[in-house]
Formats: structure tokens, C-alpha cells, sequence
């Protein structure tokens, strides 16, 4: 005999499936009433008396509206403001030895539209470039 799934004893307990198998089977039925005893505990409902209720909600309000009185509110703004300026500090590196833009060698005018055209007129994509140099011997 084919037991029930615990799926479909889900679905007789909340109605959705029907079937005679139950009556028939004490192991499928000690399941079924098992799952229904589960159902009854989560659906019972163990509300607190109002009383306590409210005297949490006043405790709470009662917490938040606490400030602490200290007058040292400025102290984390400005250990990080210290903290930023100290990264800054450690960072910086003068440009002393960093070439100038007139140092580089400019190309001119008839040498840039030659590139840019063989680059338009080019049939290949330019993704497809870096892949040449796979392939090239070297020499």
C-alpha cells in the first residue's frame, strides 16, 4: 500500500486535496492528526495582557527620548576630520619629476587624419587588435 506524502496530507488538512486513504491507513492517519496538532499550536494565539503591552511601549519611549547629556558631540566629527587629514598627508607625493605636457612629441595634422581615416576605413574591429599579437613570430 502507498503511503501519503506529508504534500498531500498538507492538502487534506487545509482542504484542498480529498481521498479515502486515511481511513484505511492507521500510519497515514497518526501522520494526519500529528500535522493537525502542529497546526493547532501555531494558530494559537498567546496575546499578552494590554497592561504589559503598554508598559513596554512606555519603556521604549522612555529609552528613546534619553539623550545622552555629554557635551562632546564634536569629538567623532573630528577624529575623522584628523583621520582624513592624516590619509592626505601620507598620500601626497610631490610632481617634481613628472614630464611636462610640451615634453611630448606631437604629431601633426596630415599624420592624425591618416590614422584616424585607416582606423575608419579599417574592415576589421578594432576589439579583434589585440588578438594579432597572439599570433605575430617574434623576432
Amino acid at each position: 500500500m502507498k503511503h501519503l506524502t506529508t504534500d498531500e496530507l498538507v492538502d487534506r488538512l487545509y482542504g484542498i486535496a480529498e481521498g479515502g486513504h486515511l481511513e484505511n491507513c492507521a500510519e497515514c492517519r497518526q501522520r494526519f492528526e500529528e500535522l493537525r496538532e502542529r497546526r493547532a499550536m501555531a494558530v494559537e494565539t498567546g496575546l499578552e495582557p494590554e497592561e504589559l503591552l503598554a508598559a513596554q511601549r512606555r519603556s521604549i519611549y522612555a529609552r528613546m527620548e534619553e539623550r545622552p547629556r555629554s557635551g562632546m558631540k564634536w569629538v567623532p566629527a573630528l577624529a575623522a576630520g584628523l583621520c582624513l587629514v592624516a590619509v592626505g598627508v601620507a598620500t601626497y607625493h610631490p610632481t617634481q619629476n613628472v614630464p611636462s605636457q610640451a615634453a611630448k612629441a606631437e604629431i601633426d595634422d596630415t599624420q592624425l587624419f591618416s590614422d584616424v581615416y585607416s582606423m575608419e576605413q579599417s574592415m576589421e574591429p578594432i576589439a579583434a587588435k589585440p588578438i594579432h599579437a597572439l599570433f605575430e613570430q617574434d623576432e
